[in-house]
């Protein structure tokens, strides 16, 4: 999901597309964070960057990221999880890309001779069970790849 500060043009829209996000104004993770990667590819940001320094902002954590867009003219994108906690105003900010929206996909991947077949059986029950109803629904979105 956007995350858009009210002063920037993309806070018009209803729903995003990765060419409505002006690199220059986009603020991201820190390099390292495998997050960061998955926007630069969403927007096909190497491409637009070629030749210019759009990175100048950056930050440590996505609640940065927050803060940083409600104070400032920008946008930054955030996964799912980190908007359930938002209060009303925050939610305000949240710009929705249109379909097939971009999704992160988390995958258990263990040797195909491992034996502790059960145990990887109910890790991945265990973490499912720890999703908010909201998210196990999302299916057949458009997985971003790393």
């Amino acid at each position: 999901m956007a995350y858009v500060s009210p002063q920037n043009a993309a806070y018009k829209k209803t729903y995003m597309l990765p060419q409505n996000i002006d690199p220059k104004k986009l603020w991201l993770l820190e390099e390292g964070h495998c997050f960061r990667r998955q926007i630069v590819n969403l927007c096909e940001l190497k491409k637009a960057s070629i030749g210019n320094t759009y990175f100048d902002y950056e930050a440590g954590s996505i609640e940065t990221l927050h803060r940083m867009v409600e104070i400032g003219d920008g946008i930054t994108i955030i996964p799912e999880l980190a908007t359930l906690g938002m209060t009303a105003s925050q939610t305000k900010l949240i710009r929705y890309f249109k379909a097939p929206q971009p999704m992160r996909e988390v995958s258990l991947v263990v040797h195909r001779d491992f034996v502790k077949k059960k145990l990887i059986e109910l890790l991945r029950i265990a973490i499912i069970d720890c999703l908010p109803e909201k998210v196990k629904k999302n299916k057949g979105k458009q997985v971003v790849p790393v």
